[in-house]
């Protein structure tokens, strides 16, 4: 009898431990609110940290700056909201089927567009437009982002990827459920914004520090207007045909950064069924930081490289004679390659193979 009843009495004890221990498994330190784990995970690695306010640029870029930042008095960049904003950037978890970051579409080795002409999407289908060229977005005075400049502001452009139904097919609440499943995020946020809530707001101001964040400023152009390097002669024709020829460059692309969102005239790239950002066709013009090196150019990625559309494939783009050659010089010592491969600027999750 007295055996029986010890028996029963250890069997309610190790039910009650388990019970115990099954709530307590199933809650976080403060014992309410469930934890939810995501199977997917691969944390990112963030051993280096990085500096990314308060960049030293030279004084050339520094001026220009001061003049056109459209950076927003409630989101200046800081070294935690851009570093969240890293690994929100290269996280394939903010798409539907954790395929897709903004970094697939937009790649580093690239300067931070894409080589197709379309990008793919979650489930593989095409995007509309190419994809925009992410340098020196900063210095776009407007704020306004896209070919069509339908978004505002970055800070509202960064979300729009995430919840096109092409490119990455979710929703913001479904954003944030995600999110929250993900162990490494909650202590990126509590650095970024002084706690660990997981909101969509917060998504968007902490892509857009990172985004802006990404300035070439370390090409030979760079080096030229510090005193520290000289053009060759091709470059230096180069560059004041596009500053002083007829109907010059720099009218739309004005240095140093070489992007003005006021162009003195307004140019267009006819496209059928694509009325762009006024509705006569008319498209935002990107920096042309690097683009020397882009193999699809203009918002439909119709032109191959500089030289094609300096052999007068565009109107507006066609240049006489040797002066192409000239031009092109020039444009080649805008290429920053440090941009490229700043760890900074990298993917921070490890590769899986």
């Amino acid at each position: 009898m007295h055996t029986q009843t010890h028996h029963s009495q250890a069997r309610h004890l190790l039910i009650c431990c388990l019970l115990v221990g099954l709530s307590m498994s199933a809650c976080t330190t403060n014992g309410t609110t469930p934890i939810v784990t995501n199977p997917n995970e691969v944390a990112p690695n963030l051993s280096t940290t990085y500096t990314y306010a308060n960049t030293t640029f030279p004084k050339h870029i520094a001026d220009a700056l001061a003049q056109v930042d459209n950076t927003p008095s409630n989101n200046p960049i800081t070294d935690a909201g851009a570093t969240l904003g890293r690994v929100l950037f290269y996280d394939t978890q903010l798409s539907k089927n954790n395929t897709i970051s903004c970094g697939s579409c937009h790649k580093q080795e690239l300067s931070f567009t894409d080589d197709a002409i379309k990008s793919k999407g979650f489930q593989g289908g095409l995007t509309a437009r190419h994809s925009m060229p992410l340098l020196s977005v900063r210095f776009y005075q407007s704020g306004k982002m896209f070919w069509d400049e339908r978004a505002a502001t970055l800070e509202a452009q960064v979300l729009m990827p995430i919840q096109d139904e092409v490119e990455m097919g979710m929703t913001l609440p479904e954003l944030e459920q995600r999110l929250a499943t993900l162990s490494y995020y909650p202590s990126l946020f509590q650095k970024a914004f002084g706690s660990t809530a997981i909101t969509s707001e917060r998504v968007a101001l902490a892509l857009a520090q990172f985004v802006r964040a990404i300035v070439p400023y370390q090409s030979k152009y760079d080096r030229v207007k510090q005193g520290l390097e000289s053009f060759t002669t091709s470059e230096a024709r180069g560059e004041q045909l596009f500053t002083n020829g007829r109907d010059a460059c720099s009218s739309c692309h004005p240095p140093p950064m070489f992007i003005t969102s006021n162009p003195a005239r307004p140019f267009g790239l006819p496209n059928t069924g694509d009325n762009g950002a006024d509705g006569r066709g008319n498209f935002k013009s990107p920096s042309l930081r690097n683009t020397a090196e882009r193999t699809a150019l203009f918002h439909n990625g119709s032109i191959a490289d500089i030289e094609q559309m300096f052999n007068g494939r565009i109107r507006e783009h066609g240049v006489a004679g040797g002066g192409r050659a000239d031009l092109t010089a020039f444009l080649r010592t805008l290429t920053d390659n440090t941009i490229k491969t700043d760890p900074k600027f990298s993917n921070p999750f490890p590769s899986v193979k």
